[in-house]
């Protein structure tokens, strides 16, 4: 039949079809592109079904970003809460139900919006409906995040002003390849309204486990970026009538995991411990930019308000360049009988990795604040210098900061790296050690501590007010300063008197300079002590190696001695000796050069593909030896540099984990197989480490890397073989964490792809420009 004869039998189709009561439309969707097909002077793009699965792998490739797109999108559409509950998912086919309580979506949004790959809804509107939050989810991905969680999707969602809810159902394995994705239909009904309005997203067969680690790691993920809880709850002193209903509450999320109807909630620690506090310390700035602050302790009785101003001597004095500005601070004084000791050693554990203050812009985290090691309101440099004598350095609390900044007053730099120094900042940094000190002050009082080097008890045996020796010392030197201006002894006298302030005042500036040049002193210190330590498990690694290689070449040297007279037999053994030293002298450059770096100390930016190719030239006739064999590396970017390091660190790293995959790989008893894969995730780059060995059980995801930690072990040195693993101390997988940790980066062991069993992931900032134009790179 030609195109004119079929055109037109479509044709009376497709009319007799439409004129129908009750059409089908899928037949008339079919009919139409049929139709359209026979048209010879031009032609369409078509889009294969299978491209919601290769999209859904390609742009959400691991199940924890998958479930953060989703959390990100309830909290684009003004949700004060989300509940994400995992049902039965130990073993892959269980049950992922999302519940939010946002906007929802009437039946255009989700037809034109979820429903329509690539859509401009958040190129229009940046900013959400109601508290015109910024956006967190990225464009178009949530669609492909549920496809890539499980086999089928329901969404039962409600607006305020519906009367009904709409649910839809989608069943993701009827997108196969080899059909036209418009051709596929979806069951919409009108079902009735359960709820006010909100969204739940039920993803069922889940193509994964999720074991509980993993739900754990989704759970601090979106806290890190998203502010966990909103301060904007608390009661308003000034004004307790006024309701503002587009005033943003915050974002919740709740994490529950639920096996055979046992429900275990998952999610911060730390909100478990809130109670274990000594004292909540809270500040806020008032319409009038004065500071208001809260000091409350049920354990010590204080229940407490005040004011603070700009300057330290006027509370009056407002702080004239911040407005909408909350921060509360948890503060705990570890080894008293105030913190339960069975909580005082786990609160103190999870201080150094979440300790210090956070704080968030407008709903999103601003890093490096509250990152171990930055001192941003320099509570540790207060510590070390003992003009406060309590403990108040960054771990002794938990917190954040809640800052609102709609007029863009606080602006981050161009390298992300913390907001630009300003009149805003300093006031801000003001205004929160100077509530925090004051509240550190007031427990120390209530518990008669001393408070200051320099007080004194009074005959009560209780040590006197701080403020009181404050007035005294300042009231002191007032009365100093007028008795040498009003002074009516010799000139002499007065000179002698100057003389020796100034030399006071010398000694306590040379005291400055001694402390600085100290304090860089033991950073160099420390930072050589973690340079050493990784040359050290790097050296262990190496004996094991040399006397395999040394027993083979000692082996050959006998042999060679008895048959000394047989040339032919010896002359295939000296081949055999020949191989196995240049095996040797390859392995051993290699680490030649890693203890040629430590002559230079100096921290430079790293290119991971110059990292890892190295690495992999060195190992490769180990990896050939013990049957691994290594995947080509993938670097999905060319320059994918990291903040300045030191190369041994990075010996150290890989090798940490080439011995861990060696030796699960023997316990598998497979074909060995390696993948490394690098790349850029936002401001960091990331190296992930992936072999196919038996794996690490859900229990051992966080206990790998703490110190003394170790499945193998031996019992002396001449227990090591070619045929035994290498000595499992509990100690390399620590020191891989704290390297990583020391420059602000995560290591972590996250979802394997493909048929590996294992996937460690390390993530660290990337090189700045700045970093880039100082090395010249």
């Amino acid at each position: 039949m030609d195109n004119s004869k079929q055109l037109l039998k479509l044709k009376e189709q497709l009319s007799q079809e439409v004129q129908k009561e009750h059409s089908d439309n899928n037949l008339i969707l079919s009919l139409s592109n049929s139709i359209i097909n026979l048209d010879d002077e031009q032609v369409r793009f078509s889009i294969d079904a299978g491209l919601i699965d290769r999209l859904g792998k390609e742009l959400v490739a691991r199940q924890e970003t998958a479930v953060s797109e989703l959390v990100k999108n309830c909290y684009d559409a003004d949700a004060n809460s989300v509940t994400l509950s995992f049902i039965d998912s130990d073993a892959i086919g269980g049950t992922l139900k999302i519940q939010d309580d946002g906007d929802g979506m009437n039946r255009e949004e989700l037809v034109n919006g979820f429903m329509r790959i690539s859509s401009t809804d958040k190129l229009h509107n940046p900013v959400s409906r109601t508290y015109k939050r910024k956006r967190a989810g990225q464009k178009g991905i949530g669609r492909f995040a549920v496809q890539r969680l499980g086999n089928k999707l329901t969404i039962i969602t409600q607006t305020l002003d519906s009367n009904d809810a709409l649910m839809l159902i989608i069943d993701w394995d009827d997108y196969k390849g080899d059909t036209n994705l418009g051709s596929i239909s979806n069951t919409l009904k009108i079902i009735p309204k359960k709820r006010e309005k909100g969204t739940t997203l039920i993803i069922s067969g889940l193509r994964e486990r999720w074991s509980e680690a993993a739900i754990q790691r989704i759970y601090n993920y979106v806290s890190d970026i998203i502010q966990p809880f909103a301060l904007t709850e608390r009661k308003n002193i000034e004004d307790q009538t006024r309701i503002d209903d587009t005033k943003d509450s915050g974002f919740k999320t709740k994490f529950v995991k639920i096996n055979d109807t046992v429900s275990k909630s998952i999610g911060n620690e730390l909100l478990q411990f809130h109670s274990s506090a000594v004292a909540t310390i809270e500040g806020w700035i008032d319409e009038t930019g004065i500071g208001v602050y809260t000091i409350e302790s049920n354990k010590l009785d204080i229940n407490e308000i005040g004011q603070i101003g700009n300057n330290p001597d006027d509370n009056t004095i407002p702080f004239d360049k911040l407005k909408n500005v909350k921060f509360r601070a948890y503060y705990f004084i570890y080894d008293s009988d105030l913190v339960p000791k069975m909580q005082s050693t786990k609160i103190k554990k999870l201080a150094q990795s979440q300790g210090g203050i956070r704080l968030y812009r407008n709903g999103f985290r601003v890093l490096p604040y509250g990152e171990p090691s930055n001192d941003w309101l320099k509570l540790d440099k207060s510590l070390r210098t003992r003009s406060i004598l309590p403990s108040h350095g960054n771990n002794n609390f938990f917190g954040f900061v809640e800052l609102t900044d709609e007029e863009n007053n606080f602006n981050e730099t161009s390298s992300r790296e913390g907001l630009t120094e300003n009149d805003e900042l300093i006031q801000l940094q003001n205004f929160i050690y100077r509530t925090i000190i004051t509240g550190v002050i007031k427990v120390a009082e209530i518990r008669n501590v001393k408070v200051t080097t320099s007080q004194s008890k009074n005959e009560k045996g209780n040590w006197e007010k701080i403020e009181f020796r404050i007035k005294n010392i300042a009231h002191t030197l007032e009365e100093l300063d007028k008795e040498l201006e009003n002074d009516t002894g010799s000139v002499e006298a007065k000179k002698r008197r100057k003389k020796r302030v100034k030399k006071v005042q010398d000694a306590l500036e040379e005291i400055k300079k001694i402390q600085k040049e100290e304090q860089e002193k033991i950073f160099k210190e420390r930072s050589m002590l973690r340079v050493l330590s990784s040359v050290g498990l790097t050296i262990a690694q190496f004996i094991h190696e040399i006397k395999y290689y040394m027993d083979n070449i000692q082996s050959d040297i006998r042999f060679l001695v008895i048959e000394l007279q047989q040339q032919q037999s010896a002359l295939e053994r000296i081949n055999i000796l020949n191989d196995n030293f240049s095996a040797f002298h390859t392995y051993t450059s290699y680490f030649d050069n890693v203890v040629s770096q430590n002559v230079i100390r100096e921290l430079i930016p790293l290119d991971l593909r110059n990292v890892v190719k190295p690495f992999l030239n060195s190992i490769s006739a180990d990896a050939s030896k013990s049957g691994i064999n290594f995947e080509e590396p993938q670097f999905n970017k060319y320059r994918l540099f990291t903040k300045p390091m030191h190369p041994s660190e990075w010996s150290s790293i890989l090798f940490n984990f080439y011995t861990n995959s060696k030796k699960a790989i023997k316990r598998a008893n497979v074909a060995g197989k390696i993948l490394i894969e690098c790349g850029e995730f936002n401001d960091k780059v990331y190296l992930e480490f992936s072999d196919n060995g038996d794996g690490i059980s859900m229990e051992n995801e966080e206990k790998i890397f703490d110190e003394f930690f170790t499945t193998t072990s031996s019992e002396s040195f001449e227990d090591i073989n070619e045929h035994t693993e290498i000595l499992g101390t509990g100690l390399g997988l620590k020191i891989v964490r704290d390297i990583i940790k020391s420059y602000r980066g995560n290591v972590s062991v996250v979802s394997p792809k493909g048929d590996y069993a294992t996937c460690i992931r390390i993530e660290l900032p990337k090189a700045t420009d700045k970093d880039i134009e100082k090395y010249a790179l």
